[in-house]
């Protein structure tokens, strides 16, 4: 049987994901009025995928996602990596800024955006070991796949602490926002 001390600790780490979730959510909310001209692909959705079986091996979000889209072949997004499944060797929760460029195929880039592309680009498609802090560009990720393009940066989540930090990610992709 465990002391009540770690019954305490576990009380204490879990507040602090609580409050990990609750700023990420303002972080998220924040990024919005960084592109007024823009668009949400998703709304006001932020995850998805969330289990509510008793059988999960969890019940917490892997991560969140807010992408934009204006007339064009690409959309910007952000997304915050908190943890995954099966054995993954994610350290510490990461955030991600990037610009895909779909295949036009008939389709307007937000009907092609998954919100789970930038996740995907950082799990399994990037190179490895992650480069923090440096653009990566991936062309044709999905090997054939409606993605023609990416670029994208990949930082701690807890290096972020203004807008003018998520401001300088996308100026160092070459995506300029207005001021």
């Amino acid at each position: 049987m465990r002391t009540t001390d770690y019954g305490k600790k576990v009380g204490q780490a879990l507040k602090a994901v609580a409050q990990m979730h609750f700023q990420v959510g303002q972080l998220l909310s924040d990024c919005d009025k960084l592109f007024p001209d823009y668009e949400s692909v998703f709304g006001a959705i932020a995850t998805r995928d969330l289990t509510r079986s008793v059988n999960a091996p969890f019940w917490m979000a892997e991560g969140v996602y807010r992408y934009w889209f204006r007339e064009s072949p690409s959309v910007i997004g952000v997304t915050a990596l908190f943890h995954q499944r099966e054995g993954g060797k994610l350290e510490e929760p990461l955030f991600v800024v990037g610009q895909i460029d779909y295949d036009s195929n008939g389709q307007e880039a937000k009907d092609q955006c998954d919100p789970w592309d930038l996740w995907e680009a950082v799990m399994g498609w990037a190179p490895q070991p992650l480069r923090m802090g440096e653009a990566i560009n991936l062309r044709n990720p999905e090997k054939g796949g409606r993605i023609q393009n990416m670029k994208f940066i990949v930082v701690p989540l807890f290096q972020i602490e203004s807008l003018d930090d998520v401001r300088t990610l996308f100026r160092k992709i070459g995506v300029e926002l207005p001021r």
